[in-house]
């Protein structure tokens, strides 16, 4: 195991005036909407759509390993959270398509703040992403 220093915190008055931890009713939400955004293929169906509405079928194709019933149950847990819109078009063959909804779209600069803080990070995370490969 590869120990490594970590700098202790530091608050800038601007930062942290008054800062007092978050209440439980805070970290439930907090909890709930790490929940929505977590999954086997979320994140990487978030970041798929930011570009704009995209079939199921280009999806399942540029998901190499996922299944269809694992991208479907990972679509439809992403549009009872909102974060997703399915359009099902009444044509034959039948066409449906997926796009971020505003709150998807709202998840872009966090996810953008959060490999932001990954690459600042990097050596502190190094030693789960070499475990995981």
């Amino acid at each position: 195991m590869n120990i490594q220093s970590v700098l202790p915190r530091t608050y800038k008055s601007e930062d942290c005036d008054g800062c007092v931890g978050p209440s439980d009713v805070d970290i439930l939400r907090f909890q709930r909407a790490i929940r929505a955004i977590t999954g086997k293929w979320k994140i990487e169906i978030v970041c798929m759509l930011i570009e704009g509405p995209v079939r199921f079928g280009v999806l399942r194709r540029s998901l190499p390993g996922v299944t269809q019933h694992m991208l479907t149950a990972q679509l439809k847990e992403l549009s009872s959270n909102g974060i997703v819109i399915r359009r099902a078009y009444a044509e034959i063959p039948p066409r449906v398509e997926y796009e971020l909804s505003q709150a998807g779209i709202d998840l872009v600069p966090i996810f953008q703040k959060m490999l932001e803080w990954s690459l600042k990070y990097d050596s502190l995370l190094s030693e789960d992403v070499e475990s995981e490969g």
